[in-house]
């Protein structure tokens, strides 16, 4: 015959095992939640009236050369150096917050950022030149890196977008 005790351990183990699942279960939604709010967080500047402003502000600057950029963009001009700056710097902390698993690439992805392949391509010469001449090899490295993760989810998605990059680039030319 079954004894009391063996019941109430069995019983208690269950119980255990319950609490146990119930726990990984709500750390794993815990996590998801923490994560969609992270991307919402980082995020909300580049969707807002202001951020999006300082995108296109970002974007239709022109310059000739890396000399040019520095005399009309650079120190000698804060505000401007503010508006190209302050975005790389935000893609550069999305960029560690993907690569140290804080979030996924896709979850950044899906919130529509497609903003650091264009920011990329337009200033890539610009940045490398300041890696060279100034700031070392990692300067913008996780920004780059951001952009590099993100043209690959686009382009799994949508392979056709390979030819409007290239439309894209061929219009940077300097001028």
């Amino acid at each position: 015959m079954v004894d009391i005790f063996e019941v109430s351990a069995v019983v208690a183990a269950a119980g255990i095992l319950v609490g146990v699942a119930y726990y990984i279960l709500d750390i794993r939604y815990s996590k998801r939640a923490r994560e969609m709010e992270l991307c919402q967080f980082v995020t909300s500047d580049f969707n807002s009236e202001q951020g999006i402003q300082r995108f296109a502000t970002m974007m239709n600057m022109k310059w000739k050369d890396y000399e040019d950029f520095i005399d009309k963009y650079g120190y000698s001009n804060p505000e401007m150096l503010g508006k190209w700056y302050s975005q790389f710097a935000a893609w550069e902390y999305m960029g560690v917050l993907i690569k140290d698993k804080v979030v996924t690439a896709e979850k950044i992805y899906a919130t529509g950022c497609l903003g650091p392949i264009f920011g990329w391509e337009k200033f890539k010469d610009i940045i490398q030149r300041m890696r060279e001449v100034r700031w070392g090899r990692d300067y913008l490295s996780n920004a780059e890196f951001l952009a590099q993760e993100m043209l690959k989810i686009k382009m799994k998605k949508d392979a056709s977008f390979k030819d409007m990059l290239e439309t894209y680039r061929k219009s940077l030319k300097p001028e």
